[in-house]
This record gives C-alpha cells, sequence and structure tokens, in this order.
C-alpha cells in the first residue's frame, strides 16, 4: 500500500493518507482574534476542506483528538462542535487541556478519518 502526504514539509504533512485512513496533524485557527466558538469554527471547516480534498467528509471522521487552552472553554467548543457533526455521525473523541505552543490558540484538533 502506498503513502501519500498532502502540503508536506520538512517538518510535517497537513494530511496522510494510508489505506482508506486519513490521518490530520494538528489543525489550529490563523485568526486568532476570535473567541472559542470562532477559532473552532474555523479548524473544523478547516478540517472539513482537507477531508473534502481527499474525497471523505465530516460523516468519515472517526476519532479526534481535542487540545484545549482554557477549561472555561469547554462549553463554546461544545457548542460549535454539535452543531458541525451530522446526527448519527459523531467520532470518538478525547478533549485534554494543553499549553499550546501559540498562547493565541485557544484549540488544537487532531483527526483520524476513513476514506474511499
Amino acid at each position: 500500500m502506498q503513502i501519500e502526504r498532502f502540503a508536506a514539509i520538512k517538518r510535517r504533512s497537513d494530511m496522510v493518507r494510508y489505506d482508506n485512513h486519513l490521518y490530520i496533524g494538528g489543525q489550529v485557527a490563523t485568526d486568532l482574534s476570535g473567541d472559542i466558538e470562532a477559532q473552532t469554527h474555523e479548524v473544523l471547516e478547516g478540517i472539513e476542506q482537507l477531508l473534502l480534498s481527499a474525497g471523505s467528509s465530516r460523516k468519515q471522521v472517526l476519532s479526534v483528538r481535542i487540545l484545549l487552552a482554557h477549561r472555561g472553554d469547554y462549553a463554546g467548543l461544545n457548542k460549535v462542535w454539535d452543531e458541525f457533526f451530522p446526527k448519527g455521525h459523531a467520532p470518538t473523541r478525547a478533549c485534554t487541556l494543553a499549553d499550546l505552543i501559540d498562547p493565541g490558540w485557544r484549540v488544537e484538533m487532531i483527526v483520524v478519518a476513513a476514506c474511499g
């Protein structure tokens, strides 16, 4: 089986496809002026664009690891999250508090999805 890397640079790839699975590296917001809801929306929309570019969709997300910078943002994260995934298609997830590299990042997500 072949490994396909998307937007690969020396240090990382945005996404890797292997055996009908997509592995999406940590995704963060680029507009850091927004609150947790705005950043969560931007991150999820970016993930969806990566999925669509590889022939997948939000319905095929298997697992998400969420790194949250502030405990108080949990409710806002969940509000956007619950609207994003269609009923019956929620992936497994783990949400942990993390000291993210950029202090403006409120959330980072790492995704595994099916494709094909």
